[in-house]
């Protein structure tokens, strides 16, 4: 938030889009562990967050699949802006990022209310001051 207020959008863009991706994974891990599994490769990882092995290397899924995910379980709605936000994130998106990027505030916003809805507790403790 400071970042947007400064108007250093890049930083806004990323810190957001880790934001949104440590909810994400924090509510699909809320349903159960399994979800944020990356399912290519090894089943090292699933093993591993079903309780039977120990990973020697953590793999999970990114931002976007976290969010597909969501929207596979109906908590978030397919959002094109939020899917710009995490595209911008990760430098996907070549395109000028700072007016793109200085639109997305009520993306994250909303984002951020829905995913902590899941979550539980006051949304004043994400937000801090």
């Amino acid at each position: 938030m400071d970042d947007h207020g400064r108007g250093e959008y890049d930083e806004f863009v990323l810190h957001a889009g880790v934001a949104i991706e440590r909810l994400a994974k924090a509510v699909l891990i809320s349903k159960n562990p399994i979800y944020i599994a990356e399912m290519k490769g090894s089943a090292e990882m699933l093993f591993h967050l079903g309780g039977h092995r120990t990973a020697s290397k953590i793999r999970t899924i990114g931002a976007a699949e976290a969010i597909a995910r969501l929207s596979m379980l109906d908590i978030l709605p397919v959002d094109r802006q939020l899917d710009l936000l995490i595209e911008l994130r990760n430098g996907v998106a070549h395109t000028t990022s700072d007016e793109q990027a200085k639109s997305l505030l009520p993306t994250l916003a909303g984002t951020v209310e829905t995913l902590h809805a899941e979550l539980g507790g006051p949304l004043k403790a994400f937000w801090g001051r």
